[in-house]
């Protein structure tokens, strides 16, 4: 680039070697040590209006883009939320609920009075219904069956009766222990005349077992009627027994009163030491 000319010198002598066809003398001026141009909008005068003063022209700083390789690309991210973690927000009518409830709490407090009564009326009615249920099905499935007793032979001693039994416990789930009825008492009449009394031993029977008993019966013949000589009608007794019978089968307890009836048909003399039997028939019945 051209820099501004010199004037010439008046004081300089002209050489003999300068001709007048010669172009006037120029001075470069270097590049480098021009001034800096804006790097905004020039001004509105022409830069060569101050090419004289030499000091640098004021600049603004303008702002510094970043190159175009640092700029970030747009990405895009799926977030995923586990469906126990989603969060929502409760409708509207659920503030009318709550306003409605704090602008009338006794009516509030009364119905949550009802509302306890009213679970504690069902569970209780629920309790009881499962009560009966348990209780019924204890009752049918541990329901005690009436013994059932036979006289296998009857002894007669000098001061006493001796009765041999059979007991059996026909309940198939539960076990039996007979013991003598308080105040109770086991009997042996004939035709409305005692003929011995006693008390039963005791007895305890697993379930569905049989067992014999010898019960022991004073009293004497001289009250008895000795059959003539040659009849061969048998003479008709009746033994009658109560019992307690406890039946039990592990928590479950029940509680009898057995009252057993044997109708006996004997043939030979009562000072017999063995009476022959005829036929007999004994019954039972809970009285409880």
């Amino acid at each position: 680039m051209e820099g501004p000319r010199r004037p010439p010198s008046a004081t300089a002598p002209e050489s003999d070697d300068d001709k007048p066809d010669d172009p006037p003398s120029v001075w470069h001026r270097p590049t480098s040590s021009l001034p800096a141009l804006p790097s905004l909008d020039p001004p509105s005068h022409h830069w060569r209006n101050h090419s004289l003063n030499l000091s640098p022209l004021p600049t603004t700083s303008s702002p510094s883009l970043p190159p175009p390789d640092s700029i970030p690309e747009l990405e895009t991210y799926v977030v995923q939320v586990p469906r126990d973690q989603v969060y929502w927000t409760p409708p509207p009518e659920h503030a009318k609920y709550v306003e409605k409830r704090r602008k009338n709490p006794e009516k509030n407090k009364k119905k949550g009075c009802s509302k306890r009564l009213l679970w504690f009326f069902i569970i209780l009615v629920i309790f009881g219904f499962i009560l009966g249920a348990i209780i019924l099905i204890l009752h049918f499935a541990f329901n005690p069956t009436l013994p059932v007793f036979a006289v296998e032979r009857l002894t007669v001693k000098p001061s006493n009766f001796e009765v041999t039994l059979r007991a059996e416990n026909p309940t198939s789930n539960m076990g039996v222990r007979y013991m003598m009825k308080k105040n109770g008492v086991v009997s042996l009449t004939y035709k409305n005349k005692s003929l011995g009394r006693g008390t039963f031993p005791g007895l305890s029977q697993a379930a569905s077992g049989s067992d014999k008993v010898n019960v022991k019966l004073n009293g004497s013949t001289k009250n008895a009627v000795v059959q003539p000589r040659g009849s061969k009608l048998p003479l008709v007794m009746m033994l009658k027994m109560e019992l307690n019978a406890e039946y039990e089968a592990g928590p479950v307890k029940r509680n009898k009163e057995v009252v057993v009836t044997c109708d006996l048909k004997v043939k030979g003399l009562l000072d017999a030491k063995k009476v022959e039997i005829v036929s007999e028939n004994c019954e039972s019945e809970f009285k409880n």
